[in-house]
């Protein structure tokens, strides 16, 4: 059943991203990684709240659903709130979820913010008492470091903490395309995007349709590292210890990797019979690792808030 219904969910979505999703580890990796920690997260919460900066299509979420419907005492109540800047993708993504909640018998509410991320307030999130929050941050920290002075990510991470957040996910590329010499971000984006393309051979086949938007999706990523500067440039990667001394800085500690995080990754690249995919923990613990042979490709972390006498929030990595 659950099965059945995750597919019929998936290929609703356009049909690039559905085969894209089916024929690479990358989504998965990160989608599965981020819902495993939720799950610690949120274990014996009644009352769960998520709140996904760039929610998209929400292709995340199914398979949470169903880990959160499954379990003994699920919770009696979870809530989305998902930010886009597309009011019509919002709602259909909305109805999407609340379809498969339905059922799951997981009851369930979407509240839709429609706006650019810089000009997302807390009053539009809605967080309520008695609720455990989550905040899911994919690919979005690094469109932050545009202005140079690090006041959009301040402002940004104050925003985080102002939820008063269980758990905050992050998955970033592990690169280093934020370089001010843009020899420098050439060279490195050569060889980051090359493993990236090798990858994609492995794959899709060169005249495969869904290749061909995977790759101009990439290209846009490429063609803004390379061309564009001030705040044009907004694909500025950065490696997981530059991260974490700018999340640190912004009042947060790494919670940490366990192993299950790792086995369930492992287990997950298995299911491809690619040898060339490889996972890897990062930072004493701190973080996992997506690899391509020797290029680190996407790193997902989480973390906590740390309060202003230097403790922080109950959840932690299980002994």
């Amino acid at each position: 059943m659950a099965c059945h219904l995750d597919q019929a969910f998936v290929i609703r979505f356009e049909e690039w991203r559905a085969l894209y999703l089916c024929s690479n580890p990358i989504p998965k990796f990160i989608h599965f990684t981020s819902n495993e920690i939720l799950l610690r997260a949120f274990e014996g919460k009644d009352r769960v709240h998520i709140i996904d900066f760039d929610i998209k299509q929400g292709l995340q979420w199914p398979s949470l659903f169903q880990s959160l419907a499954s379990r003994t005492n699920p919770p009696s109540h979870v809530r989305i709130t998902g930010v886009g800047e597309s009011k019509q993708e919002l709602n259909e993504t909305g109805d999407r979820l609340a379809g498969f909640a339905e059922a799951l018998n997981l009851p369930f509410e979407f509240h839709p913010v429609v706006d650019r991320l810089e000009d997302v307030r807390l009053w539009m999130l809605h967080v309520k008492d008695k609720e455990s929050v989550a905040v899911n941050c994919i690919f979005q920290l690094h469109k932050t470091l545009y202005d140079g002075s690090g006041g959009a990510l301040r402002d940004f991470l104050g925003l985080i903490r102002s939820t008063n957040p269980s758990i905050v996910l992050m998955a970033e590329q592990e690169a280093e395309h934020n370089e001010l010499s843009l020899e420098t971000r050439v060279s490195n984006s050569l060889r980051y995007y090359s493993a990236i393309f090798d990858s994609i051979d492995y794959s899709l086949p060169l005249d495969s349709p869904v290749r061909m938007k995977v790759e101009e999706m990439f290209a846009r990523e490429i063609r803004n590292i390379i061309a564009c500067e001030g705040s044009d440039r907004v694909e500025r990667h950065e490696s997981f210890e530059k991260w974490r001394r700018r999340m640190e800085q912004g009042g947060f500690r790494c919670v940490g990797i366990s192993e299950r995080e790792m086995l369930q990754s492992q287990m997950l690249l298995k299911m491809y019979s690619c040898e060339n995919y490889s996972v890897s923990k990062r930072g004493q613990d701190a973080a996992l690792t997506l690899s391509w042979l020797d290029q680190p490709l996407y790193t997902v972390s989480a973390w906590t808030q740390v309060d202003v006498a230097g403790s922080s929030s109950s959840f932690s990595l299980p002994s």
